[in-house]
């Protein structure tokens, strides 16, 4: 996989994606890494159950381990779609860093929700950003398979217009989630979990059978 730019002699220069590919999982992996930062426990007491002393950890680990799950499943699928494209552009490397600079506030509302578990405001906070992700990688997805044409040739088309529905899918739970937070947060809690469920299992990678003549 590569980028293509033009030398003075007009011919394309295939320049090797590594990079990108590199970029996006360490940005990922530092993501993760910092969010476990906030699972701090205080020095136990004692004479008081250590129940009652872990109790305010539990929101925190909750809002750790659902956002954890989200962004494994991000980059899984991520390395997926990477996996399916042929060549990479200048937009294409946008809409990535797009998608990235998303991503890195999962630390800060996972946070958020963490201290603050039944409050709607942060309950739709948290749903606002992961929106922004969804959209992001909605967008970077349909940049790859559609207007900048860099996918193989023989990857499966209607594969990729049916994990465009479900991003799409997904994008508006996400919204739902936020918006209706203030009505009920438990049904905004239901639909941030239900995304993760829904791609838990990747889709595989299909190829179209090559036409004879």
């Amino acid at each position: 996989m590569g980028i293509y730019f033009r030398t003075m002699d007009r011919q394309p220069l295939l320049i090797s994606t590594s990079r990108l590919e590199a970029f996006s999982d360490g940005v990922i992996a530092i993501i993760i890494t910092v969010m476990v930062f906030d699972l701090k426990v205080e020095v136990l007491q004692p004479d008081v159950p250590p129940v009652e002393q872990l109790r305010p950890v539990f929101p925190k680990f909750a809002s750790y381990v659902l956002s954890f799950l989200a962004l494994a499943i991000m980059w899984v699928n991520h390395h997926q779609l990477l996996a399916q494209i042929k060549r990479t552009d200048r937009h294409l490397l946008w809409y990535n860093i797009h998608l990235l600079f998303w991503m890195s506030m999962i630390p800060f509302v996972t946070n958020f929700i963490g201290n603050n578990p039944l409050h709607a405001v942060a309950a739709s906070f948290y749903g606002l950003v992961f929106t922004c992700n969804s959209l992001g990688f909605t967008l970077l997805r349909n940049y790859a398979t559609g207007r900048g044409n860099l996918l193989h040739e023989t990857i499966s088309r209607a594969q990729q217009r049916k994990a465009r529905r479900k991003n799409i899918l997904g994008l508006s739970l996400y919204i739902t989630g936020s918006l209706l937070a203030f009505l009920s947060i438990y049904f905004a809690y239901l639909c941030f979990i239900i995304v993760p469920v829904m791609y838990f299992l990747p889709e595989d990678i299909q190829h179209e059978k090559p036409t004879t003549a």
